[in-house]
Order: structure tokens, then sequence, then C-alpha cells
């Protein structure tokens, strides 16, 4: 049988089986399968993840959804019309507080 290091790439015949190490038969289809692995701060991950969780907070009107000053109001027990826009909900809220 014929013999391939995968090392080295020599090539043996032998009458004995050679198994383990680096060898293989030599005509067996060789699959090379290569991990690339990127080393990174965990700082610097954690970081980037943060960036792209929490996107830029305004404050003020623009900085706040209809559903979070509704939620504010009914934390606060604060009664308001369901259909009212949102500067009003969010004028409401202002008196609240």
């Amino acid at each position: 049988m014929r013999y391939k290091n995968t090392k080295t790439g020599a090539i043996i015949d032998s009458s004995c089986v050679i198994k383990g190490g680096d060898w293989i038969k030599a005509d067996e289809e060789i699959k090379e399968v290569r991990e690339v692995k990127v080393e990174t701060q965990p700082e610097e991950v954690n970081k980037a993840e943060e960036i792209k969780k929490e996107p830029e907070q305004k404050e003020g009107f623009d900085g706040i959804t209809i559903k979070e000053i509704k939620q504010e109001l009914d934390a606060f027990g604060i009664k308001y019309n369901p259909r009212a826009n949102k500067q009003e909900l969010y004028d409401l809220m202002l008196k609240g507080k």
C-alpha cells in the first residue's frame, strides 16, 4: 500500500498497515478544514455590542415614543384620551410629574 505523510508530503510504499500520526492512505482524498481565530479584546467586543444595542437616546419629545408616554401616564395613574396625539400626551405627562 502507498501512504502519504500529511505534514511533509512524503510518500512511501509499505506492505504493513500504517495507522496514526500524520500518515494516511495516498489514494484517500484529503479534506482540510481550517479554523481562523480572530482575537479581540473582550472589552472592545462588549463596547461594540453596546453601541449596536443602544441606539442614540435623544432627550425630550423626540426621544420618547407614544407607547412609552402612555406607560408613564399609566404608572402615575394619570387618565388620558387613548386617541390623543403625541404632543398632547407628552404635555400631560410633564404636568403630572
